[in-house]
Formats: C-alpha cells, structure tokens, sequence
C-alpha cells in the first residue's frame, strides 16, 4: 500500500512538473510574441524630419546596397553603421529609423540577446578603436563607443525596445517616450502610416511642405499636397527601384493630376539631378495613385 502510494505521488509531482514546464514554455512565447509585436512607432522620439520603415531588410541590401547607381540615392540618409546593422544582422525583421535637426535614430524589436548580439558581432568590430561602456539608467541600457573629436555612438536597450544614434539627447527622449508610453506622433503622421503597405520593402513617411510641389491652376489658386504627411511605398520592379504614393481623388481635377506627376518628377530631379523617374497615374473611386520608378539615363527612351 505505501508503494502504491508512492508511485500516485511520484506520479502527481510528475503531472505538475509537466504543466509547470508546458506554462513556462507558452508563457516564454508569449512573452516573446510582445517583445516582437510592441509598436516602434510609440517610442520615436519627437518632432521626426522624416521616417523610414524597413519591412524586408534583406532587400535594402538587394534593392539598394548592391547597386552602385541606387546606392547614391539612399547614401546620404543611411549612415553606413546604420547599412552595416541591417544588412549584417538577418534575426531581426523589422527596422525603423527616425530623421531629426539632431541627427538619425534606429530603432528595432530585439530580445536582450540580439541586443548584444548587434553590440558583439557588428558595433564592437566596427568601433575597434575603443573599448565601450555601459551604464544602465532608471533600468535602460545605454552603451557608448566613443569616437574621435569627443563623438559617441550610443545604443538603448530597455523592454524589448533596442535603438542607435550619434545623439544621446534623442535616446533620453525615447527612453522618455517609452516610459510613458504614448506616442509623440502627430495625428497627420499616424493617418499617412496607416496607408503604408507593409508588404513593401520600404516605407517612407516626410512632411508634404518639404517637398514644395504644386500646380497653378489659374491667376488666383494654386494646389498643392497641404500641410500633412505623405507615404511612399519603396519597392524593385524589373530591377529598377519605384516608390508608389496616394492622395485623395477629386474627379474636378482630373487634367490637374498629370501636371502635378509632372511637377513631382521635377522636384525629384532637383533632389537628385542624375537620376531619371518615370512617372505613372492610376486611381480608384477614393483615390489617385502616383509611381515613378528610378532608371539610368541610357536606359531613358529618347
């Protein structure tokens, strides 16, 4: 009796052990699921330039990265770290970066894991000249890589939330922002990323005013994007790089559109005087569409 007794025991903490292992292995995913789902754009710091989301990023390497004549385009706003994080780092699916009068932010989901994985593998080789230091403050981890002429490269680490800038002064603002938990986004940003298509490679949110594009459609009106935000879905089609953008359709303005695709080619140019971009208009009931896809002057028909 005492034996069978045993055995019903040996078999009760048995079951239990079962159920706390299966426990901790669902509340492990679970966990990790939020870890991955949690919103980078509740953590940007404020008053962005511009951002840019980075949905596939083997294909910024693929689209981008490997062609010198599209690598010109992205050089100037891609600092080569942030280049050598994405392309050297495939674990994590998702990249963010924020555009400041301070400087650029990179942001990524990333287990405390990945986060040194990305200090250990890439930032300690890239920065070798000197060894860095971590500090935690109000338990973020901050870790800095000091640079020539009193310069640092910093990274934040705090609650599945990883990020990278030349300035501390935007970490501390995101660290604010994570505390509080709300984003600092204007409603126009917000309704702009909704129109984001997710599945593509890139997307790219700016203020409408930065561009300058507009269409004089007589003595006294003039139209223009507004005072918003703007998307554009960057994505390779036939091997050449196009952007795909939206604004509402206003059946009035039918023989405006075409000017107005015109005008942002224009402004294109003007930004970057060696690149051609052809253009193309199609629309639905809502809205009306604009791609321009980037080719190579010999590639132009003339």
């Amino acid at each position: 009796m005492k034996e069978y007794r045993n055995e019903i025991i040996i078999a009760l903490v048995s079951i239990i052990g079962a159920i706390l292992a299966t426990w901790f292995f669902f509340f492990s995913i679970d966990e990790k699921k939020i870890t991955v789902q949690s919103d980078l754009f509740s953590v940007v710091a404020p008053n962005p330039n511009a951002l840019l989301c980075i949905n596939r990023p083997s294909m910024l390497s693929k689209i981008i990265l490997s062609d010198d004549y599209t690598k010109k385009l992205f050089a100037p706003h891609l600092p080569p770290v942030f280049a050598k994080i994405i392309d050297k780092n495939p674990g994590i699916p998702f990249y963010l970066i924020s555009y400041h009068e301070q400087g650029e932010v990179i942001y990524a989901n990333a287990t405390l894991e990945q986060a040194y994985q990305i200090a250990d593998n890439i930032l300690h080789p890239y920065f070798s000249s000197f060894d860095p230091k971590r500090t935690l403050i109000d338990k973020a981890e901050f870790t800095f890589y000091a640079l020539p002429g009193n310069r640092f490269f910093v990274t934040y680490y705090n609650q599945g939330v990883w990020a990278a800038s030349f300035s501390k002064k935007l970490l501390d603002e995101i660290c604010l922002q994570q505390k509080i938990g709300q984003t600092a986004l204007s409603d126009r940003i917000l309704s702009q990323k909704k129109l984001m298509d997710r599945n593509a490679p890139l997307n790219l949110l700016m203020p409408a005013p930065s561009l300058d594009i507009s269409v004089q459609i007589n003595d006294s009106i003039r139209m223009g994007l507004g005072n918003g935000w703007v998307y554009a879905d960057l994505f390779s089609s036939d091997g050449k790089l196009c952007c795909f953008s939206g604004i509402p359709y206003n059946a009035q303005l039918d023989s405006i559109y075409p000017i107005m695709a015109d005008s942002v080619v224009r402004r294109l140019k003007s930004f970057y005087p060696n690149h051609n971009f052809l253009p193309q208009l199609s629309k639905d009931a809502e809205r009306i569409y604009f791609t321009a896809c980037l080719v190579q002057p010999d590639s132009v028909s003339r």
